[in-house]
């Protein structure tokens, strides 16, 4: 019998079982070979990482403009929090950009040496190690049209992780203007003051982009291993897919749900 947990699980699941289709789907009406599926993998790391980073200081940036438009607060002190929010995210963006974006185009000469595409430069984009702008231009010049598709799929299966930071500050928000809203219907209720989790919002948003970096990793090297042996099948390519878009993130809640189940008691009714 269907329960309402497993009903809602599954259609948590749904647009993760899109992701994999439409992925898989792609490979295979594009007719990718390995070097197609690796350089989708890249585009995919560089940009959702980008994404995630935007997203995470987008999320403490939208609950420091609500806090500092309420009243109480000077001119002052707004023009000093924007200042040092702006500050605060320039330096996080400047730096990741810088690192992250580096180490794609350091990445990116290795990759060209083994899977080397058409049209696309010699020391594969060497020449933007260090220079983020320049990246953005010639990943977009050589790799959007081909594989920039991918990204839709990709996209759907991070989006978790991706959005996350900027969807929980909307959240903590919408409460902190109800509890506001109260509190100035009801002069003896206390504003609401928001927790302050933009520090590890923007933390977990620096942090996950290196992880896909490491996930990327592996399968490319299983696929330069498949492609030694000569593995190119589309059954190769299917399950590096289901791995890539396996909702993990799903399966380990539902674990650890059905563990807590196991370990609190049943209740009795008294008699």
């Amino acid at each position: 019998m269907t329960t309402p947990a497993s009903t809602s699980r599954f259609i948590r699941v749904l647009p993760d079982i899109a992701a994999f289709a439409l992925g898989l789907g792609l490979a295979y009406g594009l007719n990718w070979q390995t070097a197609d599926l690796v350089w989708s993998l890249w585009l995919g790391s560089l940009v959702l990482g980008y994404l995630t980073l935007l997203s995470g200081i987008a999320g403490p940036a939208l609950m420091g403009f609500y806090a500092i438009s309420r009243p109480g607060v000077t001119r002052k002190q707004r023009v000093a929090a924007v200042l040092a929010g702006g500050a605060a995210a320039l330096f996080f963006l400047g730096f990741f950009s810088l690192h992250f974006g580096g180490f794609h185009a350091g990445h990116s000469v290795f990759l060209n040496l083994f899977f080397p595409i058409p049209g696309l430069p010699k020391d594969g984009f060497g020449d933007a190690f260090m220079n983020p702008p320049l990246l953005f231009l010639l990943a977009w010049r050589h790799l959007i049209r081909p594989y920039g598709l991918f990204l839709i799929p990709a996209a759907i299966a991070e989006r978790q992780h991706v959005f996350m930071p900027l969807i929980a500050a909307i959240k903590a928000l919408r409460k902190t203007a109800a509890s506001d809203n109260a509190a100035d219907a009801d002069k003896t209720t206390p504003p609401h003051t928001p927790k302050n989790k933009g520090h590890f919002q923007l933390q977990g948003a620096m942090a996950r982009p290196y992880i896909n970096v490491v996930r990327m990793h592996i399968l490319i090297f299983f696929f330069a291993f498949a492609h030694a042996l000569k593995l190119d099948s589309f059954l190769v390519y299917a399950t590096v897919y289901t791995v890539y878009f396996f909702p993990w993130q799903e399966l380990k809640t539902t674990l650890a749900e059905k563990k807590a189940a196991k370990a609190t008691p049943p209740t009795t009714l008294a008699t």
